[in-house]
């Protein structure tokens, strides 16, 4: 079987245009949404590049390894409209610099601009707390998270 190859991305925080108000419906993740973020993770996820056919149970065991390493929730959103969250961004803390393993939208919420939202909270708020720089990593052929990530400032690091 073919490993998936996945490309390093960096964003310059120092870059970005002065920071924004949270949008209405946008609070900090908290533990209580470990499940539902993993139902969001695994319904976002299926038929996608990313799917790997994951169960509930993997997904809940994926959020909650989020929640037990080194989370950044001060700087981890989702948007929230009537009791569900419709979009989310994970940030955690490796290599000694903000990391974002995952951005996640409902499949019904895509196209709308949520997680181009969310996500620059969360960089605004890492460049508020003084981070120069985030990291993250986006599957070879990931044109969806590509096109978001070029459009935030992310640049691809070419790695040996």
């Amino acid at each position: 079987m073919d490993s998936i190859k996945k490309n390093r991305y960096e964003i310059d925080l120092t870059c970005r245009p002065a920071p924004r108000p949270l949008s209405p419906g946008v609070r900090n993740l908290e533990c209580r949404d470990l499940r539902q973020l993993a139902e969001l993770m695994l319904d976002a996820y299926a038929g996608t590049i990313d799917s790997e056919g994951e169960t509930l149970e993997d997904a809940i065991d994926e959020v909650g390894a989020y929640f037990g390493a080194e989370p950044l929730l001060r700087h981890s959103f989702l948007l929230e409209r009537d009791g569900s969250i419709l979009a989310a961004v994970l940030v955690s803390f490796q290599e000694r610099n903000p990391f974002i393993p995952y951005v996640i939208t409902a499949p019904k919420h895509k196209n709308q601009g949520l997680a181009a939202s969310i996500t620059s909270s969360a960089l605004d708020s890492l460049k508020t707390a003084g981070f120069s720089t985030a990291v993250l990593f986006i599957t070879d052929g990931n044109a969806p998270s590509e096109a978001l990530f070029a459009k935030l400032g992310a640049k691809r690091v070419r790695t040996p």
